[in-house]
Parts: C-alpha cells; sequence; structure tokens
C-alpha cells in the first residue's frame, strides 16, 4: 500500500547525487517518501548511462517531485552544485544516495529552523543502522549545540548527508562545494568537501548548530585501505588550504576527531 500523503508539504529541496546504485537509491527514496512532511522536490543528479535509473524512479515516484537530471560529468561535488543551482526550496539538503532518512527527519528539521531563525546550517546527528537507538540521556538537555570554531567544527563530525542549509546562507558564497574535493575520478581530494564548506560558513559568519536529536542513517565503512588514506589526505588537504593552522595539524595527527 501506497504511503498517505502527508498534508504539508516542506521548503526543502534535497539533492541527490548518483552513481552505480540502485538498492541504495531505492531505500533511501522509500524513506523519504514515508516522511511524516514530505520534501518540496528531489532533484536526482544522474551520473550513469542514460536510461540506467528511468524505471527505478518511475517505480518509486508515487506521491514525490522529482527532478531528474542525467549528466554527462563525473564528481560528487560538481554534481551537488548542479542541483543545488536548481533548487526551489528555501532550504537544501544533500543526502548520500546510500543513506536514509528515519520518518521524523524532515518534520524535525523544519521544525528547528522554525525556532532559530538565523539559524543557517544544521547538522543532524548519524546512526550506524535504523535499528541504532541512541541512548544517551543527556540528548533532551544538550542535543542542540552550536558551532562557535573550527575545532568545534572537526567535533561535530558533519557528513555531507547530514548538512541542512538554507538556500540564501550558501548563495553569499563564491559557490558551494569545491569541484577539486570529494569523491570523484576527476578529484584528487576523495573527503572533506563538506568541512571545506562549513569553514567558509563559518568565517562568513553564518550560524551553525548540531542536532543530535535528528537523525540520519549512513554507515561509516570507507572500503579499502587506498580509499581510507585518500579520506586521510583530504582532511589534511582542507587543513592546507584554509589555512588552520597547526594545531590542527596536530589534533588530527595524534587523535582524529
Amino acid at each position: 500500500m501506497a504511503p498517505k500523503k502527508p498534508t504539508v508539504i516542506a521548503d526543502l529541496t534535497l539533492v541527490v547525487c548518483t552513481y552505480g546504485r540502485t538498492k541504495q537509491l531505492s531505500e533511501l527514496i522509500d524513506s523519504i517518501k514515508h516522511q511524516s512532511i514530505l520534501p518540496k522536490e528531489i532533484i536526482i543528479v544522474d551520473q550513469n548511462s542514460p536510461g540506467f535509473l528511468d524505471s527505478l524512479i518511475e517505480d518509486c515516484a508515487e506521491n514525490l517531485t522529482i527532478v531528474h537530471e542525467n549528466v554527462k560529468f563525473t564528481g560528487a561535488s560538481k554534481a551537488r552544485n548542479y542541483g543545488a543551482s536548481m533548487a526551489t526550496g528555501e532550504l537544501i539538503a544533500f543526502p548520500d544516495d546510500d543513506c536514509t532518512y528515519r520518518n521524523d527527519t524532515i518534520e524535525n528539521v523544519m521544525r528547528r529552523f522554525e525556532q532559530r531563525t538565523r539559524l543557517g546550517i544544521l547538522i543532524a546527528g548519524k546512526d550506524e543502522t535504523l535499528n541504532t537507538i541512541n541512548k544517551d540521556k543527556n540528548l533532551t538537555k544538550n542535543a542542540v549545540k552550536e558551532i562557535r570554531t573550527v575545532l568545534d567544527l572537526f567535533k561535530a563530525k558533519a557528513e555531507t548527508s547530514n548538512i541542512f542549509a538554507r538556500k540564501k546562507d550558501l548563495r553569499r558564497l563564491d559557490y558551494i562545494f569545491d569541484e577539486n574535493i570529494g569523491p570523484g575520478e576527476r578529484t584528487k581530494w576523495a573527503s572533506n568537501e563538506e568541512t571545506d564548506l562549513l569553514v567558509r560558513l563559518l568565517r562568513s559568519n553564518t550560524l551553525i548548530a548540531k542536532d543530535e536529536k535528528i537523525r540520519i542513517v549512513h554507515h561509516s565503512n570507507q572500503g579499502s585501505l587506498k580509499k581510507t588514506l585518500q579520506y586521510g589526505m583530504g582532511r589534511y588537504e582542507l587543513i592546507r588550504r584554509n589555512n588552520l593552522g597547526i594545531h590542527i595539524y596536530f589534533i588530527n595527527l595524534l587523535q582524529p576527531i
């Protein structure tokens, strides 16, 4: 039975770049259409060969507004920038094609932005699986923490999938994601494109907060040793290009945050 369509539509665009995945993408879309509040639109930036996702999207769409853009270029950061340029929602998020939302994720995100009108960026918490239950008794009292320094930002352990942004704050930047950073065959640095974005937003005095009570389900497995090394090198390239200082180098060297 198809999920009952919520009467409220969030002013939120979800930009999903995808390559080579069908099962995971289907699970993401299914989790979105079971939300208590639906997004305004989902922009799927499809980097596969033409037709690869056509039947999947047709089968999954149901009560969702899906904009399917098949592109000829590769690279996650370029794809997300492309999708964001088309977004009509006042809020934008960038879920990975292998993450899922809990049923109340969008509703809780919208509530938090309504409560904090100055909030530019909201970072959600993360679960490894849908069955994970966070038992931290301090969440009710201390769930929302403002990000005031670069060190706070590193401690927040943000991932692209967990970032919800006001479009007006993103548009104040020269660009959203650096297209030379992030997953993609033409990018040397395979990670930390989201941290680079957040550092630039923090330096532009955008209000950033993390809310551990809002949860995204996304595994942390980086796969091969080569990929792990690429992720680590991406972190050090982030530190170098943003002139974050020797103390941040040492913190990452001695105890990865």
